[in-house]
């Protein structure tokens, strides 16, 4: 087993398409819209997150994983009843996207303890920033903060808070 560091490029974020109905827009199961317009991605794996865009803002609604296929995850049924279509049905303004976050391409199956730990990561900041995130596990904020640095409230950091930032490389 590497040690080596294992990069996930980030894809999106893609407009997800809408069935408009007498009732409102809906997400059909499986999108095959969504899989028609990005076909290059349907078979990968990684991590993905839907999100309303508005403006220049992306509201995180649900952080998910596969390492199987992302077309056979990302629009479930369970997926879009529990979680997409509740946010869009409370939405206001906004667009529903799609980002992608696959993988560099090694021999092998795919690394699920690393793609575990992106998911849980993931779901960690989206909750910081929608605490409204549909995700159930994995959600709990860490209960510590570095001043100046991460979950430190208002207030200009100190200098040697933000060289400690860059120097942690913590943005």
């Amino acid at each position: 087993m590497s040690n080596a560091l294992l990069i996930f490029d980030v894809h999106g974020p893609f407009p997800v398409p809408l069935q408009k109905e007498r009732n409102g827009c809906f997400i059909e199961r499986n999108c095959p819209a969504f899989w028609r317009q990005h076909q290059h991605y349907a078979n990968k794996f990684g991590c993905y997150v839907f999100a309303l865009k508005a403006g220049r803002g992306v509201k995180p609604i649900y952080v998910g994983k596969t390492a199987n296929r992302f077309d056979r995850e990302c629009f479930t049924s369970d997926k879009i009843a529990g979680h997409y279509t509740p946010a869009l049905a409370r939405k206001g303004k906004g667009t529903p996207v799609l980002f992608l976050l696959i993988p560099e391409m090694r021999k092998g199956k795919p690394n699920g303890k690393v793609i575990d730990d992106l998911e849980t990561f993931l779901i960690q900041v989206g909750a910081a920033k929608n605490p409204e995130l549909s995700n159930i596990q994995h959600k709990k904020e860490a209960r510590w903060g570095i001043r100046g640095v991460i979950r430190y409230g208002k207030g200009k950091p100190s200098s040697g808070a933000q060289q400690f930032r860059r120097g942690m490389r913590i943005s």
